[in-house]
């Protein structure tokens, strides 16, 4: 993997620097964290302070952009991106869910479309109603 710094952008205010760059590859597409090895060794900057926003492969070619930041420090990293949830425990949650009630849920959509339909049969009469009515009374 070949990767070539196309514009280095300061942004001193939010006390980060843009980093543009062309990747050159031979398999597939690099991850975000072998972007972020190669670019902390080429800057001299520490992993932990390099974002890798987004990789824009080329369709055809083994050529992709990057779209990296790499901050002053880990207080501006902090204040500016925001942090992932973790999937991990997210899957977790929903497994757990779903072996606890998945009994429960059927039994409440039967019940439901059994009160949907009683419901309807009841408007379909209501509405009818008025109608006989006015037939009744112009008779």
């Amino acid at each position: 993997m070949e990767l070539k710094i196309i514009n280095k952008n300061k942004e001193p205010l939010l006390a980060r620097i843009k980093v543009e760059a062309e990747v050159i590859f031979e398999k597939a597409t690099p991850s975000r964290e072998e972007i972020k090895n190669k670019l902390a060794t080429d800057l001299g900057k520490d992993k932990k302070l390099i974002v890798v926003k987004a990789i824009y492969t080329i369709r055809g070619l083994k050529k992709a952009t990057n779209l990296s930041y790499v901050y002053e420090n880990e207080e501006a990293l902090k204040r500016i991106e925001v942090e992932k949830k973790k999937s991990e425990d997210k899957k977790e949650d929903k497994e757990e869910v779903k072996a606890e009630k998945p009994e429960a849920k059927k039994e409440e959509k039967t019940d439901d479309k059994k009160e949907s339909k009683q419901e309807q049969k009841e408007v379909k009469k209501e509405e009818q109603k008025p109608k006989e009515q006015l037939k009744e009374k112009k008779q």
